[in-house]
């Protein structure tokens, strides 16, 4: 499946002063206003790869489309990904120990955090958006650290027989 983007961008349009140009038809001065337009990307996303190049090497492949996978389907407003596991492992078709084992590598770099249901994307690793919408999700990235959450009785059991069930085979 091959897919293209089209590139967004914006114009920035200044006035840097005035200046007099000579008509040549007529040889009257005009007094000019000079414009200066710049053009930049518009609706892009900023990965700081440094952060995740730590968590590579722990990733298979596999694993890395799981990664891309939460980039594609996060929510940009929050740097969230509103899915259970369950919900992931339908809509991939990796497995349980696959998802599972992802989200703890990406969680020991500090790439995400989660609590039940939801995968909170860490800011400094991907954003889309200006400094100031940055700096507020941040801030409730990093609130999330104080706030420990234990993993329901049944996910936690859920997660000790998928590890289990790897070592065997």
């Amino acid at each position: 499946m091959k897919t293209s983007k089209s590139v967004n961008t914006c114009r920035k349009t200044k006035i840097i002063g005035t200046q007099q140009y000579i008509n040549r038809d007529t040889g009257e001065i005009i007094d000019c206003q000079v414009m200066e337009i710049e053009e930049r990307d518009a609706n892009f996303q900023k990965f700081w790869i440094g952060h995740i190049l730590a968590a590579v090497d722990e990733l298979s492949n596999a694993k890395m489309k799981l990664v891309f996978y939460i980039i594609k389907n996060m929510d940009y407003s929050n740097n969230t990904l509103i899915k259970t596991i369950q919900e992931i492992i339908n809509e991939t078709g990796f497995s349980k120990m696959t998802v599972v084992e992802t989200l703890k590598v990406l969680e020991k770099y500090d790439i995400i955090r989660r609590k039940t249901g939801v995968i909170f994307l860490n800011p400094n690793v991907l954003f889309k958006g200006g400094t100031n919408k940055r700096r507020a999700v941040l801030i409730k990235y990093n609130d999330l650290k104080n706030q420990p959450e234990l993993p329901f009785k049944d996910e936690q059991e859920e997660n000790e027989k998928a590890i289990a069930l790897s070592a065997i085979s």
